[in-house]
């Protein structure tokens, strides 16, 4: 019986450090955690072979605590108390039920703490936004924040002194930090990126900033499991504009404006995307494997891009990025010649050389539909024989996802694309897509690092860890630091 206790004991220390892990990457959010809980099965969420650890931090290492406190205090309890210590033999398979228990007790109990902490940091940057004369530019959307983020700090840094949110940081903890630690008396524009969940998180992400600029990216459903609706989802993502000042001006996606519905006649805005109609549209638009190019009209000028950049979806991402500069007073020319000068973000369908001359797509900073769609367009520009796809998944889609799976399958149709992914979701439409589906990644890893070879083409589309990657591309790290 001792045996089968010890197994108990192990198996619940390991599995808590995985959902500390989970827990992690999901932003300490339980509503999160319950989406993937969901999307994935519940039984494999508590029960899978693959060891997790989760990154050094304060709140990491309380949780360590909380579990091998807990997981401890049960097990060396158990031997003054005959019938726990048999139940705990007997129930060993519950360990990870236990260990989620517990990690959960922890999580709840470091939440204190941290909402406290954060409270603060939010404290600071209201103060520090009060003093400044930096004006601010907010992005939202369902996707291409990122991407239209970065473009627009390149091209307005040719005159003004311009602060961005780094990365990811597109929360409220994460916005605040960020203008605390970079905005300072000499910063004339601060770019930020606004995320969210659910409703009402941009308001407070971001209420205190007054911005006098905002960029809608897109409507999708991203987050569509977590906003509950669709209508939800669109309201919270324009919430910025609607609080724009009189002066304001919004850059809005006409593409999405105009499927939704969306009333924008009470403000002053600036629409962008491929329809002629846009305010600043594109034309002439040829992708290749080296890059794209195209044309940009927008108030009667003629904008003629050429860039490193792959795909459509990179122009139009452009697209606000050039017609806010130019608002602002650069000369077209100068616009031009600054995004011929852009080198592809990294992880933002960037192409890398790979194991064995493959070629890799590295889109892994994050998946989303549009992005996805976007991804496979490029991958049949390429003349490589042999092509594959290597996704977990899109997230928190909610009930949109097995029918954004079938716009995704229907896109690969008669590509020749094969299809390596662990969300098991895709093999239940019909379709005449090669699917293999895995366990895990290290299994989708293994496979397709046997495989590769000059005549494959890779596209890593989604996230995953920074090792997975790694096996894949050569001298990312190198490529890196080049970049910047």
């Amino acid at each position: 019986m001792l045996f089968f206790v010890l197994i108990h004991f192990i198996w619940a220390l390991l599995q808590g450090l995985r959902f500390i892990y989970i827990f992690q990457i999901k932003e300490y959010r339980f509503d999160r955690l319950q989406s993937i809980a969901k999307e994935i099965g519940y039984l494999r969420f508590l029960y899978t072979t693959s060891l997790k650890i989760p990154k050094v931090s304060l709140r990491n290492i309380l949780l360590v605590f909380f579990l091998t406190l807990g997981v401890s205090a049960l097990f060396l309890y158990s031997f003054e108390q005959k019938y726990l210590f048999e139940f705990l033999g007997y129930s060993f398979f519950l360990a990870p039920l236990a260990s989620f228990g517990i990690v959960s007790c922890g999580v709840f109990l470091t939440n204190i703490p941290s909402t406290i902490l954060r409270s603060r940091i939010r404290y600071r940057a209201i103060q520090k936004v009060k003093k400044t004369k930096a004006v601010f530019i907010g992005i939202t959307g369902s996707y291409g924040k990122t991407s239209i983020k970065e473009y627009l700090a390149q091209i307005l840094s040719i005159r003004f002194n311009v602060v961005k949110t780094p990365k990811n940081m597109n929360t409220d903890v994460g916005i605040a930090l960020s203008i605390n630690r970079l905005l300072t008396k000499s910063t004339e524009f601060f770019i930020t990126e606004l995320g969210a969940y659910r409703s009402g998180e941009l308001n407070y992400a971001a209420s205190y900033i007054p911005f006098q600029y905002i960029i809608l990216s897109g409507l999708g459903n991203q987050h569509l499991d977590l906003y509950g609706s669709k209508k939800a989802l669109i309201q919270e993502e324009m919430s910025p504009v609607l609080h724009l000042p009189d002066s304001g001006t919004a850059y809005l996606n006409y593409e999405s404006i105009t499927e939704n519905a969306i009333d924008v006649s009470k403000f002053n805005t600036v629409t962008f995307g491929t329809s002629p109609h846009a305010d600043i549209h594109l034309t002439d638009v040829k992708v290749t494997p080296e890059g794209t190019i195209g044309i940009m009209h927008y108030k009667n000028r003629l904008f003629k891009i050429n860039t490193r950049l792959l795909g459509t979806h990179s122009l139009e991402n452009l697209l606000p990025a050039v017609a806010i500069s130019f608002d602002l007073g650069l000369n077209p020319r100068v616009i031009e010649k600054q995004i011929s000068k852009m080198q592809p973000l990294i992880g933002k369908l960037s192409k890398h050389k790979g194991r064995n001359n493959a070629t890799i797509l590295h889109d892994g900073v994050n998946s989303n539909f549009n992005g996805f769609l976007a991804a496979i367009d490029v991958m049949k520009l390429f003349p490589q024989s042999k092509k594959i796809i290597m996704t977990q998944g899109i997230i928190e889609l909610g009930v949109e996802k097995r029918s954004t799976y079938d716009q995704i399958l229907h896109k690969m149709n008669n590509s020749g694309i094969k299809l390596f992914t662990t969300d098991i979701v895709f093999t239940t439409i019909k379709n005449n897509i090669t699917i293999f589906t895995f366990n895990d990644v290290e299994s989708i890893q293994k496979n397709i690092l046997q495989s590769l070879d000059s005549n494959t083409l890779l596209l890593i589309e989604g996230a995953f860890a920074q090792p997975i990657i790694d096996t894949f591309i050569i001298h990312l790290d190198h490529q890196n630091r080049s970049r910047k």
